[in-house]
């Protein structure tokens, strides 16, 4: 879990079935009593509009609360109906956009005394207040406590944990993912910041005033920067005709047009997966914000999707036809004997048996940057900057500039013993690194801090990711959102876990003797490299091998 992280223990909206009478514990069925109607033409993303009934009359404790959960399954209209099985008191208190439990399987009620009940939830994920996801790696019920009181004769909920509760199925129907985007401290990339938030007419709202709330704690502690003025609010979002027209608060108005071109394009780049938005003006009190056209934003660069690899002792990209070697640099990566390559567009970071070495195009030489012993593959950043670290000494992360100089970057990786990946995301935002704790695996992504100079110096808090079980192996950014680990349990078997950074994961397949990932634009151009030298790309459920007699794959950044 997120360091710090406060657990949801809310009351929660289930897809629950048919009211049942109970006495002691009982079990809620998880289908039906929710209906559910396409919506041809919702605000928004809305796929589906639940479509739940509200309290029956003389209807017992144990009806208005299934109803209840039923209800908050429909966030509409700001969970109208799941509000009219409240008290008159608590209706307007109750907070259902304080986050979410995502159970993991059925929900039982207990009978506490005349006027209150219980409900255990087992969480499998969690969505706080500000959109955030996030796993649970505990199997712990938790208990929600329920008030009852009567008014007009008419039973209703007078106390409950603000909050909802979903079934995995129903969060997925009722919840959808946004990218919010923000910029890397030189505004040279857009940066994404994925939340989660209800499918209803108040989406764009949302994306909106999560965007000018700022980023999620942990990037918010300088790795990435925001173009709106501290104070920016929004009065409403609202969709018409595929345009979306945000009004904003007045301290736009005193900002550069380079810093409204800024503005501009975050809100574009955050509203482009609310489905019904096509386009984004700015107004100010109702009046349009004439902006001048800017450079277009950037996104995390893309790299060659070929693979690039040392086979047969040649280095260089592989083709369907042949291994294509690069110019005035493949030589040198050759003779270097290389363990390892991380290659980007300034520089080649070569691991060897000697230390890591920088390389570059053209006459220069290569330059050995670290001799310390037991280094894992580098990394670099888009700085040029070549990070190194030794496996058995997982705090003594140094990165190396191209001036030669040398800087020791400060990390908390929550006591771990060893490490055996360190990645810098392609936006030069964040890293991330698979550990060993206490003979655990633990996949952390952390933010980047800067000096002025733009020189790396110490890592943010560490967020604990999803990763299969077993001894940690490798792991890759995918792209500027998601990231692969490869793990192999003591039973020989391999797993190969996606995780979308603020979202969910998923087993990619079960490779047989994987030895190391390479991320490339997507997840279907991810590559795995097996320890009897086969290449291999996923395809279906499974791993199609692609080339063979490769002994290294490099990881292009």
């Amino acid at each position: 879990m997120r360091a710090g992280r406060l657990r949801v223990t809310a009351v929660l909206a289930v897809a629950a079935a048919a009211v049942l009478a109970i006495s002691g514990c009982t079990g809620i069925p998880d289908a039906g009593g929710v209906h559910a109607q396409p919506a041809s033409s919702a605000p928004d993303d809305i796929d589906v509009i639940l479509l739940p009934p509200g309290p029956v009359p003389d209807a017992n404790q144990t009806q208005i609360l299934n109803g209840f959960l039923q209800a908050a399954a429909s966030p509409q209209n700001d969970y109208a109906v799941a509000r009219s099985f409240l008290s008159t008191g608590f209706e307007k208190q109750w907070d259902p956009n304080a986050g979410v439990l995502i159970d993991a399987g059925q929900l039982s009620f207990t009978t506490q005394s005349d006027t209150a009940m219980s409900v255990s939830v087992t969480p499998q994920a969690e969505v706080d207040g500000m959109g955030d996801y996030v796993e649970n790696s505990s199997t712990a019920a938790v208990t929600i406590p329920f008030q009852f009181t009567q008014e007009n004769g008419q039973w209703r909920i007078n106390l409950a944990n603000p909050g909802i509760i979903l079934e995995q199925t129903r969060f997925n129907q009722v919840f959808s993912s946004h990218s919010l985007y923000f910029y890397d401290p030189t505004y040279t990339y857009l940066v994404p910041d994925v939340r989660w938030f209800p499918k209803d007419e108040t989406t764009g709202t949302r994306v909106v005033k999560a965007l000018l709330a700022g980023p999620t704690p942990w990037l918010g502690q300088g790795a990435i920067v925001t173009a709106f003025p501290d104070g920016t609010e929004t009065s409403s979002v609202v969709v018409s005709s595929g345009k979306a027209n945000v009004d904003l608060s007045n301290q736009v108005l005193t900002q550069t047009p380079e810093a409204q071109q800024r503005m501009q394009a975050q809100l574009d780049a955050s509203l482009g997966s609310v489905a019904s938005v096509a386009a984004v003006a700015i107004t100010v009190n109702q009046a349009l914000l004439t902006i001048p056209a800017g450079v277009a934003p950037v996104f995390a660069p893309r790299v060659d999707s070929k693979a690039l690899v040392l086979q047969s002792g040649a280095f260089g990209y592989l083709s369907s036809s042949a291994l294509v070697p690069i110019p005035t640099v493949s030589d040198k990566v050759q003779a270097l004997a290389p363990l390892s390559v991380t290659s980007s567009s300034k520089v080649l970071a070569v691991g060897t048996t000697t230390g890591v070495f920088a390389v570059q195009s053209g006459d220069n030489q290569p330059v050995l940057v670290d001799s310390r012993p037991g280094l894992l593959a580098p990394t670099l950043d888009p700085s040029g900057y070549v990070w190194t670290v030794p496996a058995g000494t997982p705090e003594a992360v140094q990165a190396y500039g191209s001036d030669g100089s040398v800087h020791p970057v400060a990390v908390d990786w929550d006591g771990a013993s060893s490490i055996v990946s360190l990645d810098v995301s392609r936006d030069g935002t964040r890293a991330l690194a698979f550990t060993l704790t206490d003979g655990v695996p633990r996949l952390i992504v952390a933010a980047i801090i800067r000096n002025s100079s733009g020189a790396p110096e110490r890592l943010g808090d560490p967020v604990t990711l999803a990763s299969g079980s077993g001894t940690p192996l490798d792991a890759t950014w995918v792209d500027s959102s998601n990231v692969a680990s490869l793990t192999v349990t003591s039973g020989g078997d391999d797993r190969v876990v996606l995780q979308e950074i603020g979202g969910m994961s998923s087993p990619l397949g079960i490779p047989t003797n994987g030895a190391s990932l390479a991320g490339s634009n997507d997840v279907t151009g991810l590559w795995l490299l097996t320890s009897t030298g086969e290449l291999q790309q996923q395809r279906g459920s499974g791993w199609q091998t692609t080339a063979k007699s490769v002994s290294l794959l490099a990881t292009q950044t």
